[in-house]
Formats: C-alpha cells, structure tokens, sequence
C-alpha cells in the first residue's frame, strides 16, 4: 500500500503478526521537517491501517513507533523518518496454520522478539491485509 507520501512494507520478522514499515517517500530525517500534506497524508495510512488489521487479522490496538536510532550508529549520520508498526492480539491470529501468540499483550511489547517466516507465509498476510486494506477504501472517502 502506499499513497503520495508514504509506502508500507512488511518484512519477514513476525514475532508480531503484520509487523511493518511505513516509510516516507521524500527524504526527510525528523519529523519536524514534514509537511502538513504528509501529516494529512500519514493520518489517512493510521485511518485505513488500523480498520483493515483490526478486520484481518483482529490486531487492537496497532502500536506505532518512529524510532530513528538505527540512523545513528555510523558516521556520517542519514537519518529517515519511517514508523514502526507493532499490531497486538488479545486472541492469537493463525494464518498458514502458524499462530501467533502475543504473551506481552496488555504490556509493552519486546523489540528484540523475533520469527522469521518464510516468503510464503509473508505472501499470504501481505495479501490478505491488502483484500482488507481495499474493503477500506472502498467504504471511505480518501
């Protein structure tokens, strides 16, 4: 998914069913420098992210994290604003026959949690958030 501003991806960590990545489009290394477009156009990513992993997968709350430290380990420093999404499940999803359990919920969740699926069980949550994330934007007015 992405719009204007901003492209999601997933990677292959999901130690938190849907883990992923909402990164801006145009360089920019705080948050301070985006614009009022990008806000607007980040609010938009929150309204159809939030709705779609809820319906998918039954993610509540969605946690989201702008952490720029990894920009800041070697010189010269390149930092670039992306988000963090963590999704958390009172109810662990299964999807490939994999479930996901979330033992932290209610509680903060552990960064350095790891399960490394393979492409196919990536795939398939990719697809089935993006037959979610289009049952959104057809039902609202982006």
């Amino acid at each position: 998914m992405s719009n204007d501003s901003w492209v999601v991806g997933i990677g292959n960590n999901h130690a938190y069913l849907g883990r992923a990545y909402v990164t801006l489009k145009s360089h920019k290394g705080s948050l301070s420098e985006l614009s009022s477009r990008e806000w607007d156009s980040f609010q938009q990513i929150i309204k159809i992210l939030e709705k779609a992993y809820s319906d998918a997968f039954g993610a509540k709350p969605l946690n989201w994290g702008c952490f720029m430290n990894h920009a800041f380990r070697e010189k010269p420093f390149n930092p670039h604003v992306h988000w963090h999404i963590y999704p958390r499940y009172e109810i662990a999803p299964e999807i490939e026959g994999m479930k996901f359990s979330d033992e932290l919920f209610g509680n903060f969740y552990d960064d350095t949690a790891e399960r490394i699926v393979d492409q196919t069980v990536v795939d398939q949550i990719a697809d089935t958030l993006r037959k979610h994330i289009d049952k959104v934007q057809l039902s609202e007015k982006f």
